[in-house]
């Protein structure tokens, strides 16, 4: 009564595994997934510890379906090669209840089915959004958890406070889909309504829903906007609330923010409108999210901010742990060069000429820039012993320099890398995209052998073949 138990079988299996994301706030991270090789009759089967219900993603082939394992509830469930999701099967104890998952979780409520400014839903007034949308996604919700009958007091306990947050967490999406792509004025009210008749999860939802955590997080974050919005308005009334609340000057917050992120800023700031244990569960999850990202100073950062001892913190220290030995191995690897003292892009390619340069220029607040260093060994290896430069030019502030070199060093980001901000990175983004004012990233360039642009806007990692054939091309 510790552990759940799923078992399956694929016919026709073509992959080589399967996968179990274990997620405690919904979004899909590597770092939280277990896998399993398939057997030659395409069986697998997971034994996933714990004493409560749990949301989880199985995985194959990149296809997703979310289920619910309990203990002491084996689950089964058979599907064909090619599709998952349209063929799958559910049998074992477990079975009436992942039915209903099947049927109630689809990847975005009717609201929500276009996260675009195709949005028919986000152009609503704001009376109609209150009076017609609201109670129209109240009213799905509690008839889904009316469905949710005959199991188990704990598993129909656990479903009904999944449907809950499922919906509260997609209708505070639906407020970016309002503010970001239809423009809707009404996108903050919105949110604050969903925010107040939600409220905080209670730890009990918490435990048995990756919706609620999420919620969680959402929340916190609209609490802080609420006081920026303050801040917003009357700078100095805003700066004496938010002063008030950390215990800190606003210049130190202004340098904190800088070496970190906004949302140190933000935890701080949390630990006054959570409860104590809701607050401590955030940040256990903010350190899961940094550690499976490999963000040794922000994870660094937040654990410090961490006071009850007990299984989350010791998880912390054991995850943080693993990043500092990861650290002293990047430190050792003769094959990150970290450079100083550079400022113009003569300094930046002097040392490589008479060999192909691929410049990526990204930054360890970026995302998307992140993501696609996840790509970079791949092709390495692939270019391994050709005459071509991997070279990372970096804008992130001197007082993010730990923060950068600690990045490249956990993450094992083998190449040449130099850090340049303000106008000195500017001017290199002239020379390299003359007459172009944007500035996305990260973008990518490759460099011929006298130092010249040769492709601007080069293929990304991510895009693998037509990547590796362009540099091959280059070369």
């Amino acid at each position: 009564m510790a552990q759940s138990v799923l078992t399956g079988k694929i016919s026709g299996a073509t992959g080589k595994e399967v996968e179990l994301n274990i997620s405690r706030d919904v979004w899909y991270q590597a770092g939280n997934s277990v896998y399993c090789e398939l057997k030659p009759d395409g069986s697998f089967s997971f034994t996933v510890p714990g004493t409560d219900p749990l949301i989880v993603t199985f995985l194959y082939n990149k296809q997703p379906q979310r289920l619910l394992l309990s203990p002491g509830r084996p689950l089964h469930i058979t599907f064909e090669n090619a599709d998952l999701s349209g063929t799958i099967k559910f049998s074992g104890k477990a079975a009436a209840e992942n039915m209903l998952v099947y049927a109630t979780f689809p990847p975005r409520p009717f609201f929500l089915k276009e996260f675009s400014a195709q949005n028919t839903f986000g152009k609503m007034s704001r009376d109609s959004l209150m009076q017609v949308l609201l109670p129209a996604i109240l009213k799905e919700a509690d008839s889904l958890s009316l469905t949710v009958t005959g199991l188990p007091s704990s598993l129909t306990s656990a479903l009904r406070t999944n449907i809950k947050y499922y919906y509260a967490l997609n209708m505070e999406e639906f407020s970016i889909v309002m503010d970001s792509y239809t423009g809707n004025p009404a996108a903050f009210a919105w949110k604050d309504t969903v925010m107040k008749i939600t409220g905080v999860p209670s730890m009990e939802e918490l435990n048995v829903s990756p919706y609620a955590n999420y919620f969680l997080y959402a929340y916190s974050k609209y609490k802080m906007a609420e006081i920026f919005q303050i801040y917003r308005k009357d700078k100095a009334a805003g700066t004496k609330i938010i002063e008030g609340i950390t215990g800190l000057s606003f210049d130190s917050l202004r340098t904190l923010a800088d070496g970190y992120g906004d949302e140190a800023v933000g935890l701080l700031m949390a630990e006054k409108v959570l409860p104590p244990a809701q607050y401590e569960r955030l940040l256990a999850n903010r350190i899961i999210y940094y550690s499976n990202d490999k963000e040794l100073a922000m994870a660094r950062k937040v654990m410090s901010l961490m006071k009850k001892d007990g299984k989350e913190k010791n998880d912390s220290r054991q995850r943080l742990t693993r990043l500092e030995n990861m650290l002293a191995a990047g430190k050792e690897n003769s094959h990150i060069t970290i450079h100083t003292g550079i400022t113009t892009l003569e300094q930046l390619l002097a040392p490589y000429k008479g060999k192909l340069v691929y410049l990526d220029i990204w930054g360890t607040w970026c995302g998307p820039c992140k993501q696609e260093m996840r790509y970079a060994p791949q092709l390495k290896e692939q270019m391994k012993g050709k005459d071509v430069v991997f070279l990372y030019l970096s804008n992130d502030s001197d007082l993010a320099d730990q923060k950068w070199k600690e990045y490249i060093q956990v993450n094992n980001i083998t190449g040449e890398h130099a850090r340049i901000t303000g106008d000195a990175i500017e001017a290199i983004w002239q020379t390299l995209l003359p007459g172009d004012p944007a500035r996305r990233y990260p973008t990518f360039f490759i460099i011929d052998r006298e130092g010249k642009v040769l492709v601007r806007n080069a293929k990304r990692p991510s895009d693998e073949g037509t990547l590796y054939t362009q540099l091959l091309g280059a070369l």
